[in-house]
């Protein structure tokens, strides 16, 4: 059934990584310019003279376009629970590698000499945090429904 709460879960786990591919995620201050990381790239930096100096962020938009497919996948998978919990796992180890990314590269930038001040971390930089908590959620959901399966099952 695709009406359960866990599939509530995922669809938000969906629509939170979607949102952030739109939403800058960390912000930069160079002297008086100021340019921003999304998941996809730089903004702003057009016009500065070390665009070129800036990390090529191309495991950010892997990462969170494989935990988007994860997140659908798993709302589908409703039929074997093991299996969507074991999606939901996988998509957990994913998101903790796309947080680790976010703030990897937001460091690589940050010790840049040209930097003036301490990145600043947008609402974005925090989805993928709350994106596990409802993978938790979602899994213990899958487990309550395991369990009344498996009693409903044993009173046959």
């Amino acid at each position: 059934m695709i009406q359960r709460v866990q599939s509530i879960y995922l669809a938000i786990v969906f629509i939170l990584i979607a949102v952030m591919s739109f939403l800058p995620v960390v912000v930069f201050h160079v002297g008086d310019a100021v340019f921003y990381m999304n998941i996809f790239r730089f903004e702003g930096v057009q016009n500065l003279s070390f665009a070129n100096e800036l990390p090529n962020i191309w495991p950010l938009p892997i990462l969170s376009a494989l935990l988007a497919v994860l997140s659908v996948a798993s709302i589908f998978r409703y039929s074997n629970r093991k299996q969507q919990m074991n999606i939901n796992m996988i998509a957990m180890l994913i998101n903790f590698g796309l947080l680790a990314g976010i703030f990897y590269y937001s460091d690589l930038v940050s010790k840049l000499d040209i930097i003036t001040a301490k990145p600043t971390y947008d609402v974005a930089a925090f989805f993928p945090i709350v994106t596990v908590l409802l993978i938790i959620l979602a899994n213990r959901n899958i487990r309550k429904d395991e369990k009344l399966v498996r009693e409903s099952e044993r009173l046959r």
